[in-house]
């Protein structure tokens, strides 16, 4: 039994999937571009998968996808609790201070 002041972990704190690095392939220029040294990527998020495309050699393209992988998994946390926004600013019509009406 929990005290009142006291919520379970299990109902706090949602399960964090970090996002991972799934495939790097060789693909076409995309449409209108150049070249043809094209990567595509995928990076996943549990069923969440995110396609883009970089042009490069395949190292440099593996080394800026893995600090893009980096950057959205420090997103994830914020002192060490699961990132979670704000959300949306109520409705209504906006709060105003009572010394500027």
């Amino acid at each position: 039994m929990t005290s009142k002041g006291t919520k379970s972990s299990a109902s706090s704190e949602a399960a964090v999937v970090a996002f991972e690095l799934v495939s790097i392939d060789p693909t076409p220029a995309p449409r209108g571009s150049a070249g043809d040294d094209w990567l595509v990527y995928r990076i996943s998020q549990g069923l969440n998968v995110v396609t883009g495309y970089r042009c490069g050699s395949r190292a440099h393209v593996v080394a800026e996808v893995e600090q893009i992988v980096i950057a959205l998994n420090e997103r994830l946390l914020v002192r060490g609790r699961p990132y979670r926004s704000t959300g949306r600013p109520p409705k209504g019509p906006p709060t105003r201070h009572k010394d500027l009406i």
